[in-house]
């Protein structure tokens, strides 16, 4: 668009600059449409963490933790953004695509830890909850009076042999009994 001006008493024309988005946040515009573009497609093979229609796990409730062939599932740590049988950390984990908090404890965060102390024992206790689900079958007890929490988690005990494999983690100093509120652990 051209826009004359007087200037000095001359008319002087000269154009108006476009404003336009840096490279840098065009670039993020564009590969985050590409990104919900390629999502949409692939919607069936993606687990929404927060919508109970999605929950594949057939009474999740209680019972023996067993895939479809009757054996235990094996668990590792969690990567990626389609999860099944995994550990995120200390105290949550996904079984057959349903997002699990083990309901009777509270162990050290890792994604956003106070501090480092923090953080190396949130990683022993995330490596050892793996150790402990993976050691044999054990059972999804439900939690008195809530089914989730307020993430959507399914909120379960874990049990083996009659024993919460939470208070394993308290009595090996991995994790508290849950007392109905994060305390810090720095």
């Amino acid at each position: 668009m051209s826009v004359k001006r007087q200037h000095k008493g001359k008319v002087i024309a000269y154009r108006r600059k476009r404003r336009r988005l840096p490279f840098g946040l065009s670039a993020l515009l564009v590969a985050g449409f590409g990104i919900g573009a390629t999502l949409s497609h692939w919607g069936d093979d993606v687990v929404d963490p927060l919508s109970t229609s999605s929950l594949r796990v057939p009474q999740v409730s209680s019972g023996p933790a067993s895939n479809r062939s009757g054996a235990s599932p094996t668990f590792g740590r969690c990567h990626g953004a389609v999860r099944v049988n995994c550990v995120v950390d200390g105290d949550t984990l996904w079984m057959s695509g349903t997002k699990i908090r083990v309901a009777d404890i509270d162990t050290p965060e890792i994604s956003k830890p106070g501090c480092q102390a923090e953080k190396a024992l949130g990683e022993k206790a995330t490596r050892r909850l793996i150790q402990l689900v993976n050691a044999g079958p054990f059972e999804l007890r439900a939690w008195p009076d809530r089914d989730t929490d307020r993430y959507g988690r399914k909120l379960r005990v874990l049990v083996r042999d009659g024993r919460s494999l939470g208070d394993v983690l308290v009595s090996e100093g991995l994790a508290r009994t849950w007392t109905g509120r994060r305390q810090p652990w720095c």
